[in-house]
């Protein structure tokens, strides 16, 4: 009888520390934390601001913390028990509008060029798990141009089927602005219009921006409206710039309009 009840305290022990470890296991494996993920503009103006937003499901947890990082330094924490809960750390120069930051959102004022990069969000659920995830998400600061698009050509008087040969060049940009045509209010059409197209990069000597440049050639052949061919081009950098430029091409006319210019900015949101 001795050995069998030593037999069933040895098996009584060995469950107890088995169903410990089973208990830690579904502790420590299982997490509140799901969903996380990052919302940020992939590109902003220099001077702009930009919200960033971490968004996270903890079902019946807490929260315990989210820290925003650029690239691998902390500059925001959102710790929702602590008064105030929030703390801003100086890594370069960036500013944080805190009464726009929250247990999601980080509000960042007058982004610079140097502010391009990487950022993240990390996320803590509380007590007893303390599980914390990351996301990361690139952020590009575009310096828009200064100065419209310009539309250059050889003639600005052509007879019909002359060939058009034209160029449009974008303002200095950081990145270099993308180039599209239109001719008579619709883009250049391979199965209505016979056009070639070549496109390249300037580079801006003296500091990192670039020039685009775009090269037309077209077959004015049956594309005169009223003596006319309207001709514009845009540079584009989506979301946060757009340009465009315009020249009207004179069939049998004396002179030809002077080309004008306009620009559309599309704010962030």
């Amino acid at each position: 009888m001795g050995g069998m009840n030593g037999i069933e305290s040895c098996c009584g022990a060995t469950a107890i520390i088995v169903a410990g470890l089973v208990s830690l296991l579904l502790i420590n494996g299982a997490t509140s934390l799901k969903n996380l993920k990052i919302i940020a503009p992939e590109r902003v103006r220099v001077g702009d601001s930009a919200l960033l937003t971490c968004s996270y499901d903890l079902e019946d947890a807490q929260l315990y913390t989210i820290k925003w990082y650029f690239e691998d330094e902390e500059f925001f924490r959102y710790v929702p028990k602590k008064d105030p809960p929030h703390v801003t750390f100086p890594v370069r120069s960036i500013q944080v509008n805190v009464s726009g930051s929250n247990a999601q959102d980080v509000t960042l004022l007058g982004l610079r060029r140097d502010h391009s990069g990487r950022y993240k969000c990390e996320v803590s659920e509380d007590q007893p798990r303390y599980d914390t995830k990351l996301q990361e998400a690139d952020v590009l600061v575009v310096d828009v141009p200064e100065l419209e698009p310009r539309i250059a050509v050889d003639k600005q008087r052509l007879a019909d089927g002359d060939t058009l040969r034209a160029n449009c060049t974008s303002g200095a940009s950081r990145p270099a602005a993308n180039i599209t045509w239109n001719v008579n209010g619709k883009p250049l059409n391979g199965s209505r219009m016979k056009f070639s197209v070549s496109s390249h990069v300037m580079q801006i000597i003296s500091d990192d921006r670039q020039r685009s440049r775009s090269i037309l050639r077209l077959d004015t052949s049956n594309l005169f409206r009223d003596n006319r061919i309207h001709l514009r081009c845009f540079a584009e950098i989506s979301p946060v710039y757009k340009g465009s430029a315009s020249l009207e091409i004179i069939q049998d006319g004396p002179s030809v309009a002077s080309p004008h210019s306009h620009r559309e900015y599309t704010k962030n949101r």
